[in-house]
């Protein structure tokens, strides 16, 4: 079987290359990363990826929640949120399907890896690709 894909996307350059060798290192292939959420939803909707790790605060007009909502709408791709903001209200926002998973900045690896693990073993949602 081959190893699970994920899209990255993270405006922050270091930590995105951060979040690639530790996601790697957990034996994940990481397909691309994205800075922005017009360039989140094209490249997760090209490349299918299993999962995406999505920063919360993207620049431009368009934020990491409406980002994922959208990649889910037109793709059908989970989404965990990656940022420094993942208090309730704001991940009440989120319109992901659940379980609204978040990895907190900064985050460990254990943290990383439990979350990875508890996204990739939760059953899809009905309407999942």
């Amino acid at each position: 079987m081959p190893p699970t894909q994920i899209l990255i996307v993270e405006d922050e350059r270091i930590i995105a290359a951060e979040l690639t060798q530790r996601v790697a290192r957990l034996g994940y292939t990481v397909v691309a990363t994205a800075s922005s959420g017009v360039e989140a939803i094209e490249r997760a909707c090209a490349l299918g990826p299993d999962l995406v790790l999505m920063d919360i605060g993207l620049p431009g007009g368009m934020d990491g929640l409406e980002a994922a909502a959208r990649i889910w709408e037109k793709c059908k791709i989970p989404v965990i949120y990656v940022t420094a903001y993942a208090d309730a209200e704001t991940l009440a926002q989120a319109q992901t399907p659940a379980p609204v998973l978040a990895i907190r900045k900064p985050f460990d690896a254990h943290q990383l890896q439990s979350t990875l693990a508890q996204a990739l073993s939760t059953p899809p949602p009905e309407q999942a690709r």
